[in-house]
């Protein structure tokens, strides 16, 4: 099998289309919940791909997943995004995922699922977390992290109000669930859910704690998306973040329904992500 590196030729839209038609394969599998292995895939694509190599294949796979992650939409699990690739591939991509095809109903369907994925047993925060997404250095040696990708993505996250309370209602059981296996049973049993009971006013949407009994006021932003899909947020909700940086959480899960997962910014917000305003108010003068 010849190696990309030797012939030095871009790939053909024929090879391209075979790639981009094994991904999908790939991708319907994981919305449906349906189970596969990944090298099966590969292997059977290499006899289609006689002058690639299996590690140009792969990467290819991961070009393809860096197209559906700038648009917004949900890729196949282990096959992180690779950017810079091909025209052809994005648009040999686009084209299979656009309107009117089955494909791009179920993604569509899929970013809208307000349940996570089921657990193979009782999970507490500690369970689910995972790295802030490295991020590019910013003014001030700024702790931040670079959240890029569709702001699509983010408005539709941000629409979708079942999506946020069920994210919410994870967070909030995640929560009791760690106090108590902290032995702090008094303190799981006054974890509220301040946007349930009091309304959005708050600035954030539960209010949990430390083991140690100081406050922390948690701030859940939801996606079924990965976890560099931006997330909106409001001015009140950075505000009330700058006001109690000790206490403010924000909690970014991803992944909801498939492989639910959380990273935390603690502190001021502004201080932690990159703030692009993309909404404004429009009053009549």
């Amino acid at each position: 099998m010849a190696h990309e590196s030797l012939t030095g030729k871009p790939w053909t839209r024929s090879e391209i289309a075979a790639a981009v038609a094994a991904y999908l394969s790939m991708l319907r599998s994981e919305l449906r919940g349906e189970h596969y292995v990944k090298s099966d895939v590969v292997r059977g694509l290499e006899p289609q791909l006689p002058d690639r190599s299996r590690p140009s294949i792969e990467r290819k796979l991961q070009n393809i997943s860096a197209v559906l992650d700038e648009e917004g939409l949900a890729w196949v699990d282990g096959y992180k995004p690779l950017a810079h690739y091909q025209h052809d591939l994005r648009m040999a991509v686009l084209d299979e995922v656009g309107h009117g095809h089955r494909i791009g109903e179920s993604l569509a369907d899929y970013e809208s699922v307000a349940l996570p994925a089921p657990a193979p047993r009782a999970r507490a925060t500690e369970d689910v977390l995972v790295p802030v997404p490295a991020g590019a250095s910013m003014p001030r040696q700024r702790s931040s992290v670079n959240l890029t990708g569709s702001t699509l993505a983010a408005m539709r996250d941000f629409r979708t109000r079942q999506l946020g309370v069920a994210g919410e209602e994870w967070v909030l059981d995640l929560e009791r669930a760690q106090l108590q296996r902290s032995g702090r049973t008094d303190l799981a049993d006054g974890v509220r859910w301040v946007a349930r009971d009091d309304g959005d006013g708050a600035g954030y949407d539960i209010r949990s704690f430390r083991p140690d009994g100081s406050d922390r006021l948690i701030e859940v932003k939801t996606t079924n998306l990965g976890a560099r899909t931006p997330f909106y947020i409001t001015r009140w909700e950075i505000e009330i973040s700058r006001r109690f940086p000790s206490s403010y959480s924000l909690y970014r899960v991803h992944g909801f329904a498939r492989d639910p997962r959380i990273y935390v910014l603690d502190g001021s917000v502004e201080e932690r992500a990159r703030l692009e305003p993309k909404v404004f108010l429009g009053v009549p003068i």
